[in-house]
């Protein structure tokens, strides 16, 4: 019986070492970092690929999918406006409002009113617009909002029209 426990613990034994000479001959192997042999990768290999990413990449359109990387006038920058009671501004398709001073109500279609995304809201037509809200027009279909008193400062980001 002791001899058959010293066999298995000697099979189990080489077992152990061999499989160990294995892996370390795998490690030793000459893969290239970030690659499906060798996952492990270095700092500078991350901030190359990283750095690839904000000059476009490997994409031949410069936009990597998570934005545009350079400001356009109006469109990725917000524009600060007052608006003189009275008067209307209409958002394009993905506009973005900001009401930060005087007061608004929101101008809705058929379609539907203003989403508050702050909020978690529809407003629907003539519903005030809270300060500080960001407000996003869905459609290019005639929302926005109207400035109903104190000569509303607004914040805008997209196309509009100011009426």
């Amino acid at each position: 019986m002791k001899r058959r426990i010293a066999f298995f613990g000697t099979m189990v034994l080489t077992l152990a070492v061999g499989v160990m000479i294995g892996q370390i001959g795998k490690a030793d192997s000459n893969s290239t970092p970030g690659s499906a042999d060798d996952p492990i990768v270095t700092k500078s290999y991350v901030d190359a690929k990283i750095a690839g990413l904000g000059s476009g990449g490997s994409n031949p359109g410069g936009n990597p999918g998570g934005g545009s990387t350079t400001p356009v006038s109006g469109v990725d920058t917000f524009k600060v406006i007052q608006l003189k009671t009275g008067q209307t501004l209409k958002g394009g398709e993905g506009t973005e409002i900001i009401v930060r001073s005087g007061s608004a109500t929101a101008i809705a279609s058929s379609s539907g009113g203003l989403s508050d995304v702050t909020g978690a809201t529809d407003l629907a037509a003539d519903a005030p617009v809270p300060t500080n809200h960001m407000i996003l027009v869905p459609r290019n279909d005639g929302r926005g909002i109207k400035a109903v008193a104190n000569d509303p400062y607004v914040m805008v980001r997209g196309t509009y029209t100011i009426q």
